[in-house]
């Protein structure tokens, strides 16, 4: 019977012990972020009853551990544990939970255990195993580690090393068109010599990296001939010319997978025409040193390099189009018009302020203005008797405008009769302008910025002979002598 009762007693100790543990305590561990190398790290974990049903009170304290992987060293925790180190050990860490789990507390409180990670740490799988023991559900001397969750008091999650890294993903855009890659060409169309505020968006990618790695620094290496102007982004970052002032440098406190900064470059009047000029451009955090040979190997991780052309300004090209008179014939004596200046700008550029000056036939007299488009403000100059000369001030025409003058003139009783007399106009972009334009006119008529007409005249029979001239109309009567 002795022996009996000593076989029963082992059994139902060698029943007890997995019985405990089968119905005993569920250890989760998750989630298991993958391993970005050179940033801040966490592990959650957390326990409960696996039968909150089964009437059992499970006692306080609990006890987990895990040792963190090569590279991961333990910096604190959140939630309702206590949990540390052994001195002068930053990876084996032990955390304690105080309140006993039953029926109305079938859980523990969130944990989360916070680490760094090495930045030198070698891509590839590593596992994250941890256990959980009270005095009431021991740990097994040899225990059997089950994926999350686990009843067998050890977990065992496979993760993986990853390296962190920033990019120049690609060069952005400009009226929509987008060049890819972090060495790029530029397809927005080339940069004109003299022109401000030309736009270019350079894109960042960020792996890995966290809050913890500041400040994100951006270097941009501008050639000869681009100067900055002004930058902005997403997330925002903070701009300024360093020295030497080609070189840009952009900050952020923290980029978030994506960013962008959008840079103004100002493009000097003799800059290299047809290039192409090179910018370049390194990131950098505080784990990521900024490449320094992104000159010579611009592929390489935390470089880029924009490839732009360049192209001579756009410059407005103004010629004359026509003068037209009506009536066909003018009397002298009497108001006549309009007369139509007609000119048109055939350059690429858009004209700024023009001056036309219209050349009168001397005892031709300037009365006003019919219409003019642009609207133009004219004045006469000089002597009428020597040909006073029109002046008329406008806005510029656009690349391919068309735009004219009509003009009220007076030819005076002196002026010559019947002509035909000349008329020749000047147009002028040059700021002060000069009648010295005109002058080149009216010795050469043919330039392409100028035009001429002629205008045949009538002096009638009652203007001649003044008071006189009443007999000149044929209606005296017939008086035979």
């Amino acid at each position: 019977m002795r022996r009996l009762s000593a076989a029963f007693v082992a059994l139902l100790a060698f029943c007890a012990a997995p019985a405990a543990l089968a119905a005993g305590l569920r250890l989760s561990v998750g989630p298991v972020p993958t391993i970005y190398s050179g940033t801040t790290y966490y592990i959650s974990a957390g326990i409960e009853k696996e039968d909150r049903n089964d009437g059992i009170v499970h006692h306080a304290p609990f006890t987990f551990r895990t040792t963190l992987p090569p590279g991961v060293e333990y910096t604190g925790f959140n939630g309702g544990w206590t949990c540390s180190t052994p001195p002068g050990n930053l990876r084996d860490v032990t955390c304690v939970y105080l309140t006993d789990l039953n029926f109305f507390i079938p859980g523990s409180s969130y944990l989360q255990i916070n680490a760094n990670v090495a930045a030198n740490v070698t891509p590839g799988p590593v596992n994250v195993v941890a256990t959980l023991e009270s005095s009431e559900v021991p740990l097994p001397q040899n225990p059997v580690c089950g994926a999350s969750p686990s009843v067998t008091g050890c977990a065992t999650v496979v993760t993986n090393y990853v390296q962190s890294q920033l990019r120049i993903s690609d060069w952005g855009y400009n009226n929509g068109t987008v060049t890819n890659g972090p060495v790029a060409v530029w397809t927005g169309g080339p940069f004109e010599a003299g022109t401000t505020q030309n736009i270019v968006v350079l894109n960042l990618a960020n792996l890995g990296y966290g809050p913890t790695n500041t400040p994100v620094t951006v270097n941009v290496d501008l050639p000869a001939g681009l100067t900055f102007s002004s930058g902005a982004g997403s997330p925002p970052f903070t701009c300024a010319t360093q020295t030497p002032v080609t070189r840009v440098r952009c900050t952020t406190p923290y980029l978030i997978d994506y960013g962008f900064i959008s840079l103004r470059l100002d493009v000097a009047p003799n800059v290299a025409v047809p290039g192409p000029l090179y910018v370049h451009a390194s990131v950098a955090n505080n784990v990521q040193a900024a490449p320094a040979d992104c000159v010579t190997t611009p592929l390489q991780t935390g470089c880029g390099r924009l490839q732009i052309p360049t192209r001579a300004p756009r410059v407005p090209t103004l010629v004359g189009d026509s003068i037209t008179h009506s009536p066909a014939t003018f009397t002298l004596g009497q108001e006549a018009g309009p007369v139509i200046v007609s000119y048109r700008n055939i350059g690429e550029g858009n004209a700024g302020a023009t001056t036309v000056y219209l050349q009168l036939p001397p005892y031709f007299e300037y009365r006003g203005l019919f219409s003019a488009s642009p609207a133009a403000t004219c004045m006469s100059q000089g002597q009428v008797a020597a040909g006073a000369v029109v002046v008329c001030q406008t806005s510029g025409l656009l690349s391919g405008g068309l735009g004219w003058i009509s003009l009220r003139l007076l030819p005076h009783a002196q002026a010559a009769s019947p002509g035909p007399l000349p008329v020749v106009a000047a147009f002028d972009l040059a700021n002060p302008s000069s009648t010295a334009i005109l002058q080149s006119c009216v010795a050469n008529p043919a330039q392409s910025f100028c035009a001429s007409d002629t205008i045949t005249t009538f002096f009638p029979c009652a203007l001649q002979h003044g008071d006189e001239g009443i007999f000149c109309d044929g209606f005296q009567p017939f008086v035979r002598p």
